[in-house]
């Protein structure tokens, strides 16, 4: 017994060791919200700083670029850090009781966040109030009883908006396919209730059948194999006296590595990156195309030499150093950013010079090597001086605070460097990789 017991109070010293960490991250970035210094404009155009809301009603103000310091800190792309600020702010000024619950360990760092975004939309007595009636529950109630009372009193605190809630849910249909990148993705759809059950009696009617014909699967994969059914029927037989339409057909853009191409190789392992319509589908191999794409119209991207550096004199970009950018920065070269590069900016890394009278523009300004995409506010912060950034050679960004703290981002990978003593650490992440 003496062994169990060492053994169950290192897990209790363990735990409260994380919950002591925790609270200490949310205190310090409490603590960079409030030492975050007041923007002031560094230069007179829209990429100044602007003063926007810490959080919910009453949870104060600060600087817009604050998430982007503690994003690159923490390793954390801007909108995770923008949760964590918005969090913190609301917790200490809108649920002051459940702050010092934190503090005192008696409830962990994750619960109070996920109350304090439950309760974002409610008005800063009502989130008060909503902190007032879960007080005495902290640290002898489960969470899992007090989050079913924290929706009913989020509902009791301000019943209009929980109607408005409802009847934005039922307007604001929606259908989301998000793919993983290993041949399956995952569909969120949020639909009207009748054509739910509809839906879910037709799965049920195929998947009924699927078990008569000797189906052994569980009920979950047969049914997302109903689904699959209906949403590829059977291709038209051209041969048919009247064959029934096609579906509507999407082009599909598919990289594939110049090796790949060869058509000698026996290498069973080369591998496409597909991008539909909805966003990348992932890598692929090669020999998996004809399945996935088998109702696509299939467009070949032709192979870009990504280790030439083409240029413009021009400061828009052509299309050509557009689509070679991109496919060499997946996402934005920001540290740790999951920005996706092809809806990001794409900054010049020196500073366009234009054309003055007697001072013509210098020639190849717009080039591989002098681009990198960044998001509208990475960038604008790059342009307002808050953060410099060099690219010592092509693809590799060099990143420097306002504080002095430094960073390297080459192909996805965000190198920090940390100064303690004599002792340089240098910690890699890995944000977003490029494919292919």
């Amino acid at each position: 017994m003496t062994r169990f017991r060492q053994a169950s109070d290192r897990l209790v010293d363990a735990d409260t060791a994380v919950r002591r960490a925790e609270a200490d991250r949310l205190a310090a970035v409490a603590a960079m919200i409030d030492a975050y210094p007041a923007p002031t404009p560094i230069v007179e155009s829209p990429a100044a700083e602007r003063v926007v809301s810490a959080g919910a009603e009453g949870a104060g103000a600060v600087g817009e670029f604050v998430a982007l310091e503690v994003g690159a800190l923490l390793g954390l792309s801007e909108p995770a850090a923008w949760s964590l600020v918005h969090d913190v702010a609301n917790l200490r000024s809108r649920h002051p009781l459940l702050w010092a619950a934190v503090a005192e360990l008696r409830v962990e760092a994750w619960q109070a966040r996920k109350v304090a975004l439950a309760a974002e939309e409610l008005s800063a007595e009502a989130a008060r109030w909503v902190d007032a009636e879960l007080a005495e529950l902290w640290g002898v109630v489960a969470w899992p009883r007090i989050r079913r009372r924290l929706a009913g009193l989020i509902v009791r605190a301000d019943a209009d908006l929980a109607r408005r809630k409802a009847e934005i849910a039922r307007r604001d249909r929606f259908v989301s396919i998000r793919h993983l990148g290993d041949s399956t993705s995952v569909l969120t759809a949020r639909m009207d209730t009748a054509a739910a059950l509809t839906l879910e009696a037709s799965l049920d009617m195929i998947v009924d059948q699927m078990i008569l014909e000797g189906a052994q699967d569980r009920l979950p994969v047969l049914r997302a194999r109903a689904l699959e059914m209906l949403a590829t029927p059977p291709l038209p037989d051209a041969a048919a006296p009247n064959p029934s339409p096609g579906l509507p057909l999407a082009d599909v853009v598919v990289h594939i590595a110049a090796e790949a191409l060869d058509t000698a190789a026996t290498d069973a392992t080369n591998v496409a990156r597909v991008a539909a319509r909805g966003g990348d589908v992932g890598p692929v191999l090669l020999d998996q195309l004809a399945h996935l794409l088998g109702h696509h119209r299939i467009r070949v991207l032709p192979v870009t030499d990504l280790a030439g550096d083409p240029s413009a004199d021009a400061y828009e970009i052509p299309d050509r150093i557009r689509r070679q950018l991109v496919i060499r920065e997946d996402c934005s070269v920001f540290p740790y950013s999951t920005s996706r590069s092809r809806t990001a900016d794409l900054d010049h890394t020196i500073p366009y010079r234009r054309s003055t009278p007697g001072s013509p523009a210098p020639p190849g300004q717009t080039r591989i090597s002098n681009l990198g995409p960044l998001s509208r506010r990475e960038h604008r912060a790059k342009t307002a001086g808050i953060w410099t950034l060099s690219q010592p050679e092509p693809g590799v960004y060099e990143w420097t605070n306002r504080a002095g703290r430094r960073w390297t981002v080459t192909r996805g990978r965000t190198t920090e460097f940390r100064d303690r003593s004599d002792e340089r650490i240098d910690l890699v992440y890995t944000s977003c990789v490029a494919l292919g």
